[in-house]
């Protein structure tokens, strides 16, 4: 039989007898059982990709897959529907993993309302406070707010506050608040966002409105997000 070192080129001879290696070493007792524990999905992660409703018990919404005991506050003053969504993935177009958990929205004003004469300005849009849970693809800490400053950068969103915070009503993440601007640079909408990871999965709060709304949506922001409780594995 013909030896490689005559069948190929010495440097291909190389790369086979290291991938070989490789894949020995990986089939090997210590090697393989590894693999296999970084390969395993938690059932928050596997909940992402067949996503199942939870329920709802008096004015607490829970989903056991995903650890998640949201109670919804008695006083709000913006954002009064709060509901378990539909789980649908692809809302946001720049986030297309993203899978909504819960919402609480505002009342908005209906095309009813403008007929009959009702204002039409920036505080009458229908807004909300969205949860989302997604892959974790990369470690939430402080190396990571540089590689989020660029990332929103890079999108033309101006930056007022990026920051980790590893005790934000009760949860580990990093805070941003970011503006869309106009061609002038001025500013038109603000977006408010808190992402905090649990093992394999990553859970976003976020909310976006017309810049200078002068709704209590600050104040509905703080009341909600101490009773959004997730019991997983950090």
């Amino acid at each position: 039989m013909m030896s490689l070192s005559r069948s190929f080129p010495k440097n291909v001879s190389l790369a086979l007898a290291l991938a070989v290696a490789a894949g020995s070493f990986a089939a090997s007792g210590c090697g393989g059982s590894g693999s296999r524990r970084k390969g395993k999905q938690s059932e928050a992660r596997q909940w992402i990709d067949n996503p199942s409703s939870g329920k709802k018990e008096g004015n607490i919404i829970k989903i056991p897959q995903i650890g998640l005991e949201f109670e919804i506050p008695d006083t709000l003053y913006v954002f009064k529907n709060c509901e378990e969504t539909g789980h649908s993935k692809g809302e946001l177009e720049s986030n297309p993993e993203w899978v909504t958990v819960a919402s609480c929205s505002s009342a908005g004003t209906s095309s009813s309302d403008e007929d009959l004469g009702a204002s039409a300005s920036s505080d009458s849009e229908m807004i909300a406070l969205t949860f989302y849970l997604a892959p974790k693809e990369r470690p939430v800490d402080e190396r990571a707010v540089a590689f989020y400053r660029n990332q929103y950068q890079e999108r033309g969103l101006s930056i007022e506050d990026l920051s980790f915070n590893d005790g934000y009503f009760d949860k580990t993440g990093i805070y941003a608040k970011l503006q869309v601007t106009d061609e002038s640079g001025n500013a038109t909408r603000e977006i408010q966002q808190f992402m905090f990871p649990y093992g394999d999965v990553l859970y976003i709060a976020r909310m976006e409105y017309p810049y200078g709304d002068t709704r209590a949506i600050a104040q509905d922001w703080k009341s909600i997000m101490p009773y959004f409780r997730v019991s997983l594995q950090r």
